[in-house]
C-alpha cells in the first residue's frame, strides 16, 4: 500500500478524530437490570450527566446512556446528557457549582481533580460506593488506587471506566523491508534501538523516515522521557508526596537517552510536527501511543500491530491514564444516591465502552469474558493496549498543581522545560534543576 499517494486530508489526524470511526463498529447492551433507587414513575427523577467525549468515544458512550434510558423507561429515572467542550469543561463545572446548579456527574481523568476535590466540588463517594452495592473487589487495585485522593482523606472520588495506556505500534511493511521477524518484537532497549536503526531511511545525515516516532517538542518528547525516566528510577514525587524528583540522576539519564535518539543514534528526527499524520503516513516505524489512535489507522487500512512497551531501564513501566464518573457537590444531596445507581448500572454494563469505546475495563468480570478478545478490534492490534495494563503504572500526580506534573502534555511547565533541552537551548543539569525546584514548591502547596 502506497502511503504517500493518499489524500493528506485523510490524515488530519489528532487524539479526537482518530477515534471517530469507532461508533459504526458498535453493538448493543443486552444486560437487563432491576432499579433499585428511589425513584418511581409517580416520583421520576432526570439524573443530569454531562461529558466533553465528542468523538467516536461520545457515540459510543451516547449508546451507553441511551440504553440505560432504554432500560428504565418504566421506573422513573432518565440519563439526561449534555456535551460540554473539554477545554471549558472545568471552567463551566465551577461556575455550575458556584450557583448551585451542577450537574449530577461528569467525565474526570484520575488524578487531575485534586483542586476540585480540595474545594468540595466533587463528592467522596466511599459511602455511596458501600450503599450501592458496587463491587469495588471487582475492580484493579490500581483503578481504585487511582481513584483516590491521599491528600483529602484518602477517599474515592471517582468510578473507574477505562484504562488506557502507552504502547508502542509497528508498521509491519517496514518490518518486513527491513528483514525483520514481526512475531519477535523488541522487548528491551538494545533491540529497540537494533530495529529502530534497520527501518531509519537517511537522506546523508537528515533522517527522513524515523525508526522511532519523535518530534523536536511536545508531548511525544516529554512522555518518552517520562516513561524512560520512571523505568531508569526516577520519580516525579515520593510516595509520601512530600519529595521532589527521587533520583535525579536517573531523570537526567533518561534525558539524555532522548536526546540520543535524535543526535547519536539518528533514528528519530525533529523536523516531525504531526506525529500521528507522520505515522500514518509511513514517516514513521515504531510509534509509542494509546488505543485513541487504533480506530483510525484500522479505517486507513495501515498495516500495522501493537506491541507491548520494552524495558528500557531496569523498571518495566509505561504511561497510565483512567477516566471515570466524578459527583459534583447538590444543593439536595439525595440526589447521589439516584446518582450511584445509575453510574453502577453503566459500570456494570460498560462491555461496549470498554471494548469499541475507549480503553481496557477496570473490571475483572468483564476481562474475563470470553468474547472479550473478540470484540473490537482484532487482538494483534488492540490486545497490547489490555495486556499492558499490568506495568502501567505513571499516571498523575494527585495534587492540586498535578498538571505540572503530567508527562502526557506538550505545553504545561514539563514540557515547555523540556523543550529547552530537545533544542539545546539549556543544559540537562539546569533542566532538572528547574523541575526540582517547580516540583518541590508544588508538592509543598498540597
Amino acid at each position: 500500500m502506497d502511503l504517500t499517494s493518499l489524500n493528506k486530508s485523510t490524515f488530519a489526524l489528532n487524539r479526537r478524530t482518530l477515534l471517530r470511526s469507532a461508533a459504526a463498529a458498535g453493538v448493543g447492551l443486552a444486560v437487563p437490570h432491576i432499579w433499585t433507587g428511589r425513584a418511581s414513575a409517580a416520583n421520576p427523577i432526570e439524573i443530569v450527566h454531562w461529558s466533553w467525549l465528542s468523538a467516536s468515544d461520545g457515540e459510543v458512550w451516547a449508546k451507553m446512556i441511551a440504553a440505560f434510558n432504554d432500560a428504565h423507561k418504566d421506573k422513573g429515572v432518565q440519563i439526561r446528557m449534555e456535551v460540554v467542550p473539554e477545554e471549558q469543561y472545568v471552567t463551566k463545572v465551577l461556575a455550575a457549582a458556584a450557583t448551585g446548579k451542577a450537574p449530577d456527574f461528569g467525565w474526570g481523568t484520575a488524578g487531575k481533580s485534586a483542586q476540585l476535590a480540595r474545594d468540595e466540588v466533587i463528592i467522596p463517594l466511599d459511602d455511596l460506593i458501600a450503599s450501592s452495592g458496587l463491587d469495588l473487589a471487582d475492580f484493579s487495585a490500581t483503578s481504585i488506587a487511582g481513584s483516590r485522593y491521599p491528600k483529602y482523606d484518602n477517599k474515592v472520588f471517582m468510578i473507574p471506566m477505562d484504562l488506557m495506556s502507552l504502547q508502542p505500534e509497528i508498521n509491519l511493511d517496514h518490518v518486513k523491508e527491513a528483514g525483520l521477524d514481526a512475531s519477535k518484537p523488541p522487548m528491551d532497549g538494545d533491540t529497540l534501538l537494533e530495529w529502530a536503526k534497520a527501518m531509519t531511511k537517511r537522506e546523508g545525515d537528515k533522517v527522513t523516515r524515523s525508526g522511532i516516532m519523535m518530534t523536536g517538542s511536545g508531548v511525544q518528547p516529554t512522555v518518552t522521557w517520562g516513561i524512560v525516566a520512571e523505568q531508569m528510577g526516577f520519580q516525579r514525587a515520593s510516595d509520601d508526596l512530600k519529595t521532589a524528583c527521587v533520583n535525579p540522576e536517573a531523570g537526567k539519564a533518561a534525558m539524555q537517552w532522548v536526546l540520543d535518539l535524535f543526535d547519536k543514534h539518528k533514528v528519530s528526527t525533529r523536523d516531525v510536527t504531526d506525529r500521528y499524520k507522520a505515522f500514518g503516513t509511513g514517516q514513521g516505524s515504531i510509534f509509542w501511543t494509546g488505543p485513541w489512535t487504533l480506530n483510525g489507522y484500522v479505517a486507513q487500512k495501515l498495516p500495522f500491530k501493537t506491541v507491548l512497551f520494552p524495558k528500557i531501564g531496569a523498571k518495566h513501566v509505561t504511561y497510565l491514564e483512567m477516566g471515570g464518573l466524578e459527583f459534583y457537590k447538590q444543593a439536595d444531596p439525595g440526589r447521589h444516591e439516584a446518582t450511584m445507581a445509575a453510574v453502577k448500572w453503566l459500570s456494570d454494563n460498560s462491555f461496549l465502552w470498554t471494548t469499541v469505546g475507549r480503553g481496557a475495563s477496570p473490571r475483572k468480570s468483564i476481562l474475563e469474558r470470553p468474547d472479550y478478545k473478540t470484540a473490537g478490534s482484532p487482538w494483534d492490534i488492540r490486545g497490547a493496549f489490555v495486556d499492558g495494563m499490568s506495568f502501567a503504572t505513571v499516571g498523575e500526580i494527585p495534587v492540586v498543581n498535578g498538571p505540572n506534573f503530567t508527562i502526557y502534555s506538550g505545553g504545561n511547565f514539563l514540557a515547555k522545560t523540556l523543550e529547552g533541552v530537545w533544542s539545546g537551548q539549556t543544559t540537562i543539569d539546569a533542566a532538572m534543576q528547574q523541575i526540582q525546584t517547580q516540583w518541590q514548591s508544588d508538592l509543598d502547596e498540597g
